[in-house]
């Protein structure tokens, strides 16, 4: 009996060494898969010289991988903003010219690409944002956004104690994205706010409009794709309102799912981002 009991007590001791000094090991692994979804994860510097090393490492790779993202990022903002200037002349030229239907010609085609140039700014600038971590009321958040910028165009519906630890800034241009591809698509967006099956808070935005094919549903995040046969090629922009939703989340920790609306339009669910709470 106390060869069993000491053999016991040494296995459990062993295998208690063993996940302290594989832990280190363990939070490397995370902390790459993390960063493999774009975001940044400081990583501790423990643990024996190779992993402390590897940790260093680590850390160096994502500072620059970071610093170029960001430079070419608003390098391709600048352009971007600067691409304005010509359009306004040619904006300001076509007031002068005297065939009205070829002055609404360039009128147009300069708003559509006015339209395209503030959604590549608004894709490259989700590739740098920051944010810190704050409480905040979704209820409140995403009713005074839907009010202010889509009044009348959506339906609001928030579960009792909305309140979570997030990125306020970045959960809004998701929402925001969101919302009006599907004003866009359908003329109305249905927001609900509620807690899924393992109490984490989500937001779902539905709307009646053509749908996407179950198919497309991975495509539809890379930037720039469009789907020729479910939405018309006419529209303004790249096609990038999904895909800046979808950067933003895997950088802050959230995630987003597509599915089949019962109207036959598309319903995207936002898990929200929960953030650790501000020091």
């Amino acid at each position: 009996m106390l060869t069993l009991v000491t053999a016991a007590l040494g296995l459990g001791l062993a295998l208690w060494s063993l996940r302290i000094m594989t832990r280190p090991l363990r939070e490397l692994t995370d902390a790459a898969d993390a960063i493999g979804q774009g975001q940044i994860v400081p990583v501790q510097e423990r643990g024996p010289d190779d992993l402390r090393s590897l940790a260093r490492s680590m850390n160096a790779m994502q500072a620059r991988i970071a610093a170029m993202l960001e430079e070419q990022a608003r390098s391709f903002e600048a352009i971007s903003h600067d691409l304005r200037t010509p359009l306004s002349r040619v904006t300001i030229a076509a007031d002068l010219i005297d065939d009205a239907e070829i002055a609404g010609l360039v009128r147009d085609s300069t708003m559509e690409m006015e339209a395209m140039l503030m959604s590549l700014q608004q894709y490259l600038r989700a590739q740098h944002l920051a944010a810190e971590p704050e409480t905040v009321d979704l209820g409140l958040a995403v009713g005074d956004l839907l009010g202010g910028v889509f009044p009348g165009q959506a339906r609001l519906t928030v579960a009792p104690d909305a309140i979570v630890q997030t990125y306020r800034e970045p959960l809004l241009l998701v929402v925001r994205a969101l919302v009006e591809n599907a004003i866009h698509y359908a003329g109305l967006a249905d927001v609900d706010v509620v807690p899924d099956a393992e109490g984490c808070w989500t937001i779902t935005v539905e709307d009646t409009g053509p749908g996407i094919p179950e198919d497309q549903f991975e495509r539809i995040l890379a930037p720039f794709y469009r789907i020729d046969e479910a939405r018309a090629r006419d529209t303004a922009g790249f096609g990038l309102g999904i895909p800046t939703a979808h950067r933003l989340l895997q950088r802050f920790g959230g995630a987003l799912s597509f599915a089949r609306a019962e109207s036959g339009g598309l319903r995207v669910t936002v898990s929200v981002p929960i953030a650790p709470a501000a020091a």
